[in-house]
């Protein structure tokens, strides 16, 4: 941030508005990064209106799009998918294949998330052949890590398997243990739903190790989780009740929002462990 205030001085005292201009989208996606959401948008908002003055489209697709994730992460579901399908198109106007394809993931995502998995899947697939036709490995297997868990929600358990087993191997294959962790969780949440508790734990002990050696509290909190949702599919409420609690103090430390998910999931099992009987 002090390199980029150091360059923004200097672009201004130049006069050059679309360095400035850069130079804020770049600010913004810092703020982005770091959870710094207020100054996110303050940053985004100030390059967009330079990029109108200078009639950069591209550079006003940049920032919607940075705006459009601020929207998603901070709960508003319904301006982040306008905001983004607004870039998307101008995206499409000017055929930039990259800025689609980031743009329909995060559609995608905000979309699943809303329940409309149909809109969804569509979106991801879009997206899908655009990173194939591109040759970008990392957003092929985004596309099909999402659309298997889509693929899940909707009952398309065979399709669901397919999508994230590819996914999967282009992780390991590139070199990407965050996006292998987290398709190692959602494919052991999957083969739990399908009743393979033993593949089930296996995913999720492996997203666990992957997790721990890059340091990921929020992966590893959430194979804690899958373990110990697998013990409670196997009637070892002891084990279910630790794995969860783990998770439920690795998500706290983390300041994570599933922490008030997994305190819920824990007083149901403490409830069933301990049922109240009429007299």
């Amino acid at each position: 941030m002090e390199a980029q205030q150091s360059a923004l001085a200097i672009y201004r005292h130049l006069g050059n508005r679309l360095g400035e201009a850069n130079v804020q989208h770049e600010q913004g996606a810092l703020g982005y990064l770091t959870g710094d959401y207020q100054a996110a948008v303050a940053a985004q908002q100030a390059a967009l209106g330079i990029y109108l003055d200078l009639g950069d489209e591209l550079g006003q697709a940049d920032a919607l799009l940075y705006l459009g994730a601020v929207r998603y992460q901070t709960g508003d579901d319904q301006t982040a998918a306008e905001v983004i399908e607004a870039a998307l198109n101008i995206y499409r106007d000017h055929g930039d294949q990259h800025g689609q394809a980031n743009a329909l993931q995060q559609l995608g995502s905000i979309q699943r998330l809303s329940g409309d998995y149909e809109s969804a899947a569509r979106a991801f697939e879009e997206g899908l052949q655009i990173c194939r036709d591109l040759g970008y490995r990392g957003g092929e297997a985004n596309a099909l890590h999402y659309l298997g868990a889509i693929r899940r929600l909707s009952g398309d358990h065979d399709g669901a398997t397919k999508a994230l087993l590819a996914a999967l191997d282009i992780y390991r294959d590139i070199g990407d243990p965050g996006g292998e962790a987290e398709a190692l969780n959602e494919a052991g949440t999957l083969y739990r739903l399908r009743g393979r508790l033993d593949q089930a734990e296996a995913s999720h002990r492996a997203a666990l190790k992957v997790a721990q050696t890059i340091d990921s509290a929020w992966d590893e909190a959430h194979a804690l989780a899958g373990l110990g949702r697998c013990a409670q599919a196997a009637h070892r409420i002891t084990d279910a009740r630790a794995y969860l609690e783990q998770a439920q103090e690795t998500f706290r430390k983390a300041n994570a929002d599933e922490t008030d998910a997994i305190t819920a999931e824990l007083d149901s099992l403490t409830a069933a462990d301990h049922p109240i009987h009429d007299p």
